[in-house]
């Protein structure tokens, strides 16, 4: 339920028009991809054998049907592998597929057949087509089309592939099929491919062989000198023959197709110079001649499935690695396409990006984790605050957890204000991070019910008091100075402490020093001595004690946690040379992000929550951390929580071996080091030392000649489904909000006079 309305504050009929407005400045055409395969031509005595058996009523064979359907079985099976995901169309995809062939570049259908059946006989066709009628002239460069019904008009130029030059694979650029689509409006694509095995493709090459020294002795009879290209023509051969002969039949097979265009307009000049454009645009950029042939109503026809190729000129044939480089099959679709418009795609084509964070766990049944990884200013903190505000404001409980505090500035948001709340750990109470308390009890609600049930239960508990324990040592060990951590009996005298106390959510750490102080052991005694005497400075307090009631409550829509002018340490630096603060900083870090984890589990297992958790590599390297992030991304389907996690490294999260947990992931700018950047593509899945890396290093590259600040941050999206394309985020259409999550140094001064005297009265 979206949260209720501020009066003098945009509401959220507004923020539904401003997303809508935004979205229809941006093209919002969707490709869609249909293959047809005609993998069999009846023999002569099949079409026999069916005339006679319909004379008694029994039409096609059995023994035909059997081997068609071996042969359908075993296409199924290799179109839909990884890559393709093809499946079966569906009797109303197909009807839909025929509507828009035959109605090109027109409005889709608003409406297809109310029945369901399935079945068409051949005169039910008409209604596909009758509603469209063609214009034309013989020689006319477009094609007219006017729906009779609606009365809309278009005017279709078909272009089609000519001549083109040798392709480097992989190529540097967008595959050449989609590269039309950097055009602002949509088109329509056919491509008709015949393709031929390794025999038929080797008997081809040797036709035109003998064909090139047919040539070259005409001109010796005649004593003329026979061109250089006839020669250079019968090297290439010779070396094709030797690679299809040698290599795998997947570099033998070849592909001869018709690649063809349907470029519309509103009037036939704004057709043909959107024609004009295209021809332009893959002339200049990919070295391929596009024409415009004539007979215009036959290559529109050619879009109709089952009509005939309207001509056999522009045929252009390829080896079928460089026709699966084009990638026919792929689609520039990425998000869930439902929840919040967070920007657009930013690769060959601009379409929008829709992100639901709790798509994975309604709809999927996946975690909840999403990861964000960038470098300094490459993002990721402005996105994770742009989510947790839009989610806020469709009343998903938020929390946020972010130590050096600008995203504190949301709650500052006037329509948020009022259901935000800023918790400021370095000025909160004593025994705020309690380590005890914040792993909660499991719930025996949440469990099955008889033996099975409760089996489950007892184990989830004494996994809770484990974790407990495992915090509470590794707290104790950062509390301790670096020099007595690293000796062998303190791990073993904290280990006997924790284990004398109870583990359970009421401990507190002053049992445990209690319980150290009662040792026998002067080692024991001492640890006790200084875990006192860290107690005793101001933010170590927040470990000892009690938490005070009611700290996290449900009441807030928005909470932040914030550490604000607390000096976080450098990892590279060792902890010796480490400050007080900075010693203290750690346990603090560790402890508020289960801190914010914590309110989660207060509420309904079904509702919507959503948690952020920024400077997450503080968490590798303890065992504390590992278990806890495994277990947050476990728990996020069953609990209907999204997790954000960000950090600066990617390889924080492969640390933390939770990255096939994952469901999302945003990768930011990495252009420093290859080796990260690689890390990077393992998180996105996507294939090492291919020439990625130096996608990473481009992204949300500024403009070296301009002095201004760059407008947008770019970044490569993994979605649920697995998924990947670069997209821009672009949150500009809700007011005032880029302002409040905009961290440059430049941008906190000049709020500076504004916002603290706001937030000092939203903290609790």
């Amino acid at each position: 339920t979206p949260l209720p309305d501020v009066a003098a504050t945009p509401g959220w009929a507004d923020h539904l028009v401003a997303a809508q407005r935004h979205l229809l400045s941006v093209n919002h055409a969707e490709g869609q991809t249909y293959l047809g395969v005609t993998f069999a031509r009846r023999s002569l005595g099949d079409s026999l054998t069916e005339r006679l058996l319909r004379t008694f009523g029994r039409g096609v064979a059995e023994s035909e049907r059997r081997r068609l359907g071996r042969t359908v079985e075993q296409f199924d099976e290799v179109l839909g592998a990884f890559g393709m995901r093809g499946r079966r169309v569906t009797a109303q995809e197909l009807e839909w597929l025929l509507y828009r062939s035959v109605a090109l570049c027109m409005a889709p259908p608003g409406t297809l057949s109310p029945v369901t059946d399935g079945r068409w006989e051949r005169g039910d066709l008409l209604a596909l087509t009758e509603q469209v009628e063609r214009y034309r002239t013989p020689y006319g460069s477009t094609v007219k089309l006017v729906n009779r019904m609606t009365g809309e008009e278009r005017h279709v130029a078909v272009l089609t592939v000519g001549r083109m030059e040798p392709l480097e694979i992989p190529e540097r650029h967008e595959p050449w099929l989609h590269f039309h689509e950097r055009l602002p409006w949509p088109m329509e694509l056919s491509t008709r491919v015949d393709i031929l095995g390794s025999g038929d493709s080797f008997r081809n090459l040797e036709h035109r062989l003998r064909m090139i020294r047919s040539q070259q002795l005409d001109y010796a009879e005649h004593g003329i000198d026979a061109p250089p290209e006839l020669e250079r023509l019968a090297k290439r051969a010779l070396v094709i023959g030797d690679e299809m002969t040698t290599g795998l039949p997947v570099d033998s097979a070849r592909a001869h197709g018709w690649h063809r265009f349907a470029v519309g307009g509103r009037t036939r000049e704004e057709c043909l110079e959107r024609a004009r454009r295209l021809i332009q645009l893959y002339s200049r950029e990919l070295r391929i001649s596009l024409q415009h042939p004539k007979n215009q109503d036959w290559l529109a026809r050619e879009f109709i499935p089952g009509e005939p190729i309207a001509n056999t000129g522009y045929v252009r044939r390829m080896p079928v690695t460089l026709l699966a480089a084009a990638l026919p099959q792929a689609a520039s679709t990425v998000g869930d396409r439902r929840g919040d418009l967070i920007g657009r795609t930013a690769g060959t084509c601009r379409r929008p990006v829709f992100l639901d964070l709790h798509y994975p766990m309604e709809v999927r049944e996946r975690s909840g984790l999403a990861v964000f990884v960038a470098e300094p200013g490459g993002g990721k903190s402005t996105l994770l605050g742009a989510l947790g505000y839009l989610a806020a404001r469709r009343g998903v409980q938020v929390t946020l957890l972010d130590p050096s505090g600008p995203l504190a500035r949301l709650c500052a948001m006037p329509e948020l204000r009022p259901y935000a709340r800023v918790l400021n750990l370095t000025g909160s109470e004593h025994g705020t991070l309690a380590p005890y308390s914040l792993i909660p009890t499991p719930l025996r609600s949440e469990f099955g019910s008889g033996p099975a049930g409760d089996r489950e239960f007892e184990i989830a508990v004494s996994n809770a008091r484990a974790e407990r324990r495992m915090l509470v040592q590794d707290i104790c060990m950062m509390l301790v100075p670096p020099q007595v951590a690293r000796e062998a009996s303190t791990a073993t005298l904290f280990r006997h402490a924790v284990r004398q106390v109870p583990a359970e959510e009421t401990s507190t750490l002053d049992d445990v020093v209690t319980c150290l102080a009662q040792l026998d052991d002067d080692a024991g005694r001492e640890l006790a001595n200084l875990l006192q005497d860290t107690a005793e400075m101001p933010l170590a307090m927040l470990f000892f004690g009690r938490p005070p009631e009611g700290l996290l409550g449900p009441d807030a829509a928005l909470t932040v946690i914030t550490m604000a002018g607390l000096r976080l340490p450098d990892l590279k630096i060792e902890r010796e040379y480490w400050s007080a603060e900075e010693s203290l900083a750690l346990p603090m870090l560790h402890t508020a992000h289960r801190l914010a984890v914590r309110r989660c589990y207060g509420g309904s297992m079904s509702s919507r929550k959503l948690v952020g958790l920024d400077e997450a590599h503080f968490m590798e390297g303890w065992r504390s951390g590992r278990s806890f992030l495994v277990r947050l991304a476990r728990d996020s389907r069953k609990w209907n929580l999204a997790a954000l996690v960000a950090s600066q490294n990617p390889r924080d999260i492969l640390g933390l071996d939770v990255q096939n947990l994952v469901s999302t992931v945003f990768v930011g700018r990495i252009a420093e080091d290859a080796e990260i950047a690689s890390e990077a593509l393992r998180l996105l899945r996507v294939p090492v030392n291919d020439g990625y890396e130096a996608t990473l290093a481009s992204l949300s590259t500024a403009d070296t000649a301009s002095a201004a600040r760059l407008g947008f941050r770019e970044f490569v999206m993994r979605d649920v489904d697995g998924r990947v394309q670069k997209v821009r985020v672009d949150v500009s259409y809700v007011d005032g909000l880029l302002e409040h999550l905009d961290t440059t140094p430049a941008a906190i001064a000049a709020a500076a006079g504004v916002l603290p005297s706001v937030l000092s009265d939203l903290e609790a």
